[in-house]
């Protein structure tokens, strides 16, 4: 849902501003699922050299890589209310790109930890005990730091740049 209404809201964005052209739609769409695609590619490259196998861990991962949509949205919103409709740039874009980046990160790092890091002092749900050697652990807790904080620093920064599909369609005047 966030995914969907983030490609409406940059094109109701794109509208305001006199971008909007039908391609714009197009392009957002493709521009985000390129983003959602590389991020769960990156993913489950790193559970597969990690060694982490999961059964629902496909949907689980499709469900975290949706969660940044949000904090772009209210990025999004909030800085070009704030910014007279100049942008996500300023302080307020900046600011508010922080917090929810923050918040994002801290979630993911919170709720991946259940995925990548499996609990070795009990049983888990299907009776089996997960243990993991430290420094097996260790890689991992790397890689959801990684992956929280630098990965969505980057994906979350390119979707809050909603002019960027949008130029390279109808910027250029390169439509033909």
């Amino acid at each position: 849902m966030a995914f969907v209404t983030y490609i409406l809201l940059s094109t109701l964005l794109a509208g305001l501003r006199g971008d909007f052209h039908p391609q714009v739609m197009g392009s957002l769409f493709s521009y985000a699922l390129v983003v959602v695609l590389i991020e769960i590619a990156i993913l489950k490259l790193g559970t597969y050299i990690l060694s982490i196998t999961n059964d629902s861990q496909l949907l689980d991962l499709v469900a975290y890589s949706g969660y940044k949509f949000v904090g772009v949205i209210v990025t999004l919103i909030i800085s070009e209310t704030l910014n007279a409709g100049k942008g996500t740039g300023g302080w307020a874009g900046w600011t508010v790109f922080a917090y929810t980046f923050l918040a994002n990160a801290f979630f993911l790092l919170r709720s991946l930890k259940y995925v990548l890091l499996p609990d070795s002092s009990g049983t888990g749900g299907t009776g089996m005990t997960h243990t993991v050697a430290r420094s097996q652990r260790n890689r991992r807790t790397q890689f959801l730091f990684l992956y929280s904080y630098v990965v969505q620093f980057v994906f979350m920064w390119i979707l809050s740049k909603v002019d960027s599909p949008s130029a390279r369609v109808v910027g250029g005047k390169g439509v033909v």
